[in-house]
């Protein structure tokens, strides 16, 4: 273990060691100075003559200092302050020239700096918006980081319908999936209706609910027409299909044919599951279960669902059911789109000790669960030492 102090007033971090010290990718020189004056010590581990692990976080632009989750970030640092050393820092895309300019959290202080990094150990993806994720400069960096042979995770948002088709080539996860399709015409959505009867409308790039519909069969070819709000009398497929065709026509849907899951006093409830890399395999971190209000379509909090506290032994009963399958959703996603350090996952338990997996998220959002939380933070901490060679000894 090592120190470097911030110097507050020159805005960069030195060592007070007359013997050399490196930090980065490209083991750049860190300062020396005698005297610390008005600065901050921060502890890094050593490998050889480097410090570390520097950890870029990279989210979206923004006009805030700070876009996304400020309490998880502050987490992240605090955790490796009380582990055994690191530094992350959050940065954009706009941030990055010869040298990147981000800003970490001053555990000490309890205050956000502003400081010059040079290229981190491992980049962690925490974009908030898809089209970023899409722009050129978004695939400049990451073609660089490619280049330097900088770990990078989680790589991009997912599309449902495309997951879909990766992981129903898996045999160990197809089995799991409800049949889906992809919303490309009038009359394939009209020959899946009339397969399955009942079945959910969501957009293939959008979580939490959005834009979520449901279409149930009727008497004599109608149909009725559910959203989270309302639900419309029965209706001809054309009447149907005019409402459905102007949302395909703005951006990419689905249909995912509707599962007999279990009802928890007649409402549907899922396991909202959060899964980690941790050096030798997928594993799960922690298992919320969230609950649709009565008649809801959909579990999400956000959109009226509630979380239910489940007992250590339920929790440890349903991991072990679930470890099979966690484990091959994140083989299957690091072999489709590269290295995922972490993601969630939507599944709903069904008849006979059943499981259905709804979707994966690339991007996991807060969990309501504070131990859920505190282990996510933690496992993540684990993650980039793991990643970045620097472990204890």
């Amino acid at each position: 273990m090592t120190v470097i102090w911030f110097d507050r007033k020159e805005k960069m971090f030195k060592r007070t060691t007359p013997s050399p010290l490196f930090w980065g990718k490209e083991a750049e020189l860190i300062p020396f100075s005698a005297k610390p004056g008005e600065e901050t010590p921060h502890r890094l581990m050593l490998k050889g003559a480097s410090a570390g692990p520097l950890i870029g976080i990279l989210i979206s632009k923004s006009k805030k200092a700070i876009s996304g989750d400020r309490d998880f970030f502050i987490a992240i640092q605090q955790a490796l302050q009380e582990k055994q050393g690191g530094l992350s820092f959050l940065f954009s895309l706009a941030d990055i020239s010869a040298h990147i300019t981000g800003v970490f959290w001053d555990v000490k202080q309890e205050k956000w700096h502003r400081a010059m990094f040079p290229l981190p150990d491992v980049v962690y993806n925490r974009i908030r918006k898809r089209e970023e994720e899409s722009g050129e400069d978004f695939h400049r960096f990451t073609t660089l980081l490619r280049q330097k042979r900088i770990p990078f995770f989680n790589p991009h948002f997912l599309n449902k319908y495309d997951v879909y088709e990766k992981l129903k080539q898996d045999p160990a996860i197809a089995g799991f999936l409800p049949e889906t399709a992809l919303i490309s015409d009038e009359d394939s959505l009209h020959a899946f209706l009339l397969t399955h009867k009942d079945v959910y409308i969501k957009p293939a790039a959008r979580s939490q609910g959005y834009g979520i519909r449901r279409i149930v069969e009727g008497p004599c070819e109608t149909w009725t027409f559910y959203t989270p709000q309302s639900a419309r009398l029965p209706a001809s497929f054309s009447d149907v299909w005019q409402e459905i065709g102007l949302l395909a026509e703005k951006e990419t849907y689905i249909v995912q044919e509707t599962v007999p899951t279990l009802l928890l006093d007649g409402r549907k409830y899922d396991y909202r599951v959060h899964v980690h890399y941790d050096g030798t395999g997928y594993r799960v971190t922690g298992i919320g279960v969230r609950v649709a209000r009565p008649g809801g379509m959909t579990t999400h909090t956000a959109k009226g669902g509630e979380t239910l506290v489940l007992s250590s032994r339920e929790k440890t009963e349903i991991e072990k059911k679930l470890a099979p399958l966690i484990s091959a959703c994140g083989n299957a996603l690091a072999e489709s789109y590269g290295f995922f350090g972490e993601f969630t996952a939507d599944i709903a338990p069904g008849n006979e000790d059943s499981f259905y997996l709804f979707e994966l998220n690339a991007k996991p959002m807060s969990f309501d669960e504070p131990e859920i939380e505190t282990a996510k933070t933690q496992k993540l901490a684990d993650l980039f030492y793991a990643v970045t060679g620097f472990l204890a000894k």
